[in-house]
């Protein structure tokens, strides 16, 4: 039988049998949480969903309703008076803006243990030594808990995946547990394999106390009969990239039926690589209760048709000014012909090699952008053979190939990442001194990459063609 799209099978299947729909309570289910965070107690109902992906037909007893928790902070943040709550937005530089007809957004919160969440997750946040929210966290993080959709806007290194992480573990704690043959109960979106193994380590990191807690990675360059046993076992998170997911769901390994929480992490790169369909399959199938957490760096008109489409009265969240340059960014244009780039950028970094050799200093962490594949390998080839330490990154190498690039970039062992945009978006890399873009990047990679928390010399060495049509 030929693969139907999931929109269409309802009214498929109604055509061919008929069907008895018991309507549900209009109770929703709750979890009602005392203001000094203690006395957790659980309420729910039972139903089944017919919108998704099919379940596993071993899977025959009813699906439970999702669970919605009733959220409260502490009672110090309950008793912030408004002028208090802007006080702090100001400090933290984050501009709130919700919706006209929905009530005001929730106070941001600059201490994890007034947020009352679950001793486990505090417990973990603890071990892995998070002493304060960031700004991101401290204003994010209470509107995913309150069951709020949230459209957030952050730079990279900005914590904006522990903002989003934890309040899911929070969630999928609040549901009946995963049995086999059931889907996840939340699902994380992200564009790259990079980007989704980062998100899957800091969600195993905040879950690390719950033993019986599953997160399962779900991305191409790996093999599929793992992820495959994996999903049908049952996992309560899935951290994939939009392509692989859709793989799996139309094989019958996963399903969306119990997923109650959505998270688009980098929304305007997956946009950028295509994946709108996939998102959109994928967003068009869920259960009609779900939560929906959009990131993006920028917000171009695609981004906001999502927002109005998928998200329902979202809080913004923004901190400091959308897709601007960090600012401890020092950034200089060095013009020359397209035939001397390369020679000019050979000339620039074993200069600097000799610099840090007279100095004493190891060389410094230095990324190279380029804008493809073979012209990665060639810069990196030229680099090595000039006695400088290089290694390539893109999306023609092998998992493995790209995970021990970037792993020895960070340990140092490679002091010059030669990459293409592949790296340009959610990889947070500690101690990077020099960006170069070789060829025009398409967003600022400096900012995407790196984050607001070191200096950074950023090079542009673009040719006269691009410079004339910038000016």
């Amino acid at each position: 039988m030929s693969y139907v799209p999931p929109h269409l099978r309802n009214l498929i299947s109604s055509t061919t049998t008929t069907t008895t729909t018991t309507s549900k309570s209009n109770t929703s289910p709750t979890l009602t949480l005392a203001t000094d965070c203690t006395n957790l107690s659980y309420t729910s109902n039972s139903n089944s969903y017919s919108n998704g992906f099919r379940r596993s037909s071993s899977t025959l007893s009813p699906l439970p309703d999702p669970v919605f928790p009733l959220w409260n902070p502490s009672q110090r943040v309950l008793t912030m008076s408004p002028d208090q709550v802007e006080e702090v937005r100001c400090r933290l530089n984050v501009d709130v803006t919700s919706a006209p007809d929905s009530e005001p957004a929730p106070a941001p919160i600059e201490s994890f243990e007034d947020m009352c969440l679950h001793p486990s997750i505090m417990k973990d946040i603890a071990y892995h030594e998070y002493t304060r929210p960031t700004s991101i966290q401290a204003q994010a993080m209470p509107v995913a808990l309150s069951g709020r959709d949230l459209l957030g806007c952050a730079e990279t290194g900005s914590g904006k995946t522990a903002a989003f992480a934890i309040p899911m573990i929070q969630h999928c704690l609040a549901q009946s547990p995963v049995r086999r043959g059931d889907g996840p109960l939340a699902l994380v979106l992200a564009p790259t394999r990079e980007l989704a193994q980062q998100i899957e380590k800091e969600v195993k990191a905040f879950s690390k106390s719950l033993e019986s807690f599953k997160t399962a990675i779900v991305v191409g360059g790996t093999n599929i009969s793992d992820q495959r046993s994996e999903l049908r076992a049952g996992v309560d998170i899935v951290v994939a990239t939009p392509g692989r997911f859709i793989d799996h769901l139309q094989q019958g390994n996963s399903s969306l039926s119990r997923v109650s929480f959505v998270v688009l992490d980098e929304a305007d790169r997956m946009l950028d690589m295509g994946f709108e369909p996939q998102i959109r399959e994928v967003m068009r199938s869920l259960p009609e209760k779900h939560q929906t957490l959009l990131f993006s760096a920028t917000m171009p008109v695609e981004i906001e048709t999502l927002t109005q489409e998928y998200l329902s009265s979202p809080v913004q969240v923004k901190v400091g000014k959308v897709s601007s340059p960090t600012a401890n960014v020092s950034q200089n244009l060095v013009k020359v012909p397209d035939s001397e780039k390369l020679d000019r950028l050979l000339a620039l970094l074993v200069e600097e090699s000799s610099h840090a050799e007279r100095s004493g200093h190891p060389f410094p962490l230095t990324i190279v952008f380029v804008e493809r594949k073979t012209r990665c390998d060639e810069v990196a080839e030229a680099l090595v053979a000039q006695g400088l330490q290089a290694v390539a990154l893109h999306g023609g190498r092998s998992q493995n190939e790209r995970e021990a690039a970037l792993r020895n970039f960070r340990n140092g062992t490679t002091s010059i990442l030669v990459a293409t945009d592949v790296a340009s978006r959610g990889l947070d890399v500690s101690g990077v001194a020099h960006v170069i873009n070789l060829d025009l990047p398409k967003v600022h990679l400096a900012n995407k990459v790196l984050g607001p928390r070191i200096s950074v010399v950023c090079k542009h060495i673009l040719n006269k063609r691009v410079i004339g049509s910038l000016y």
